[in-house]
């Protein structure tokens, strides 16, 4: 696996290694959302990918870069639910135990996919006792660790998504992208940059969990407790890998509440007719809520996933403790 910030070349060089289990995901527009912001919108939509989110470019891409020794050993992940049920796929399929770390909070569609893949599940009780159980199995099992955002080819892997878009669309304005541990928005970064993409790169934050927002205000990295957010996927606290290519690349970072991340992904349920999570709907709560700095350019949007609970919905949530 790679030891250093990924270039174009080695993203380019996922994308060969990656291309039969990779799915090039299609780009969708919507003349309502057009209509009503005044600009023109273009969805990503890794919701349709395969395990239901873009986290299996990144897992695929490290454990297809196994040795045969490291393969032997098995890897393992800690993972708020997409990275896990893509570490376990990429894993069945080149023949690797994966071991799986993941509070007992995680929804049930995402544990349903890890299941699927045959992935050694390990609970926790909460999500800020992940890490520190994820380091025992790895010390305990010696397994090769596919960190989430972390780790450098699972950068390279998401950044495949970069060169889909500038062969998708002849041109585009800005990027949106949001941000959990920051692994997808350095790698759309770098792959972008390296092709010469004169587009703005925005990510996004809730405002509940703004701490990739803090440290690139501050330019520096700030010492963070864990906080909560109906974005479940991105909870995580920004990386040691990932920031540096953040205040390096990405241009701006914009914040959605709570309360606008539930109502805009019950509007694109209704209006688009695809299931997103609110991780990815984040996307258009955070453009809806900064319309003004968008009018009239044309936007890409990354919908990262679509792994919902159907049985308890987010805007079920509204109100509840």
């Amino acid at each position: 696996m790679l030891s250093q910030p990924p270039t174009l070349q080695d993203i380019q060089n996922a994308q060969s290694l990656t291309d039969s289990i990779v799915r090039k995901t299609p780009i969708i527009t919507s003349n309502y959302f057009n209509e009503l912001l005044g600009m023109e919108l273009f969805f990503k939509c890794e919701n349709f990918q395969k395990t239901g989110s873009f986290k299996i470019r990144g897992a695929s891409n490290a454990v297809f870069s196994l040795t045969d020794e490291e393969a032997k050993q098995g890897v393992a992940c800690q993972s708020s639910g997409n990275h896990g049920g893509a570490v376990a796929c990429a894993a069945s399929l080149k023949g690797v135990h994966a071991d799986v770390v993941m509070a007992k909070s995680v929804s049930k569609a995402k544990i349903h996919n890890v299941k699927t893949y045959n992935g050694n599940m390990i609970f926790c009780d909460k999500m800020s006792e992940r890490d520190g159980l994820f380091q025992e199995v790895l010390k305990k099992y010696n397994r090769v660790s596919i960190h989430p955002y972390d780790n450098y080819s699972v950068i390279a892997g998401q950044g495949t998504i970069g060169l889909e878009l500038c062969d998708q669309l002849d041109s585009f304005d800005a990027v949106v992208v949001p941000i959990g541990g920051g692994g997808l928005i350095s790698g759309i970064s770098i792959a972008l940059k390296g092709l010469g993409s004169q587009a703005t790169i925005i990510g996004t934050e809730p405002k509940n969990v703004d701490d990739t927002y803090l440290m690139f205000q501050a330019n520096k990295r700030i010492p963070m407790e864990h906080r909560e957010s109906v974005a479940d996927g991105l909870m995580a606290i920004v990386g040691e890998c990932t920031l540096p290519i953040i205040q390096k690349n990405v241009d701006d970072i914009i914040l959605a509440t709570e309360e606008e991340i539930i109502e805009t992904t019950r509007l694109i349920w209704e209006q688009m007719k695809i299931i997103v999570e609110p991780s990815c709907a984040l996307t258009l709560a955070s453009v809806i809520a900064n319309k003004e700095r968008f009018k009239g350019q044309k936007v890409v949007l990354i919908l990262s996933g679509g792994n919902v609970d159907l049985v308890e919905l987010p805007w079920q949530k509204v109100g509840k403790d």
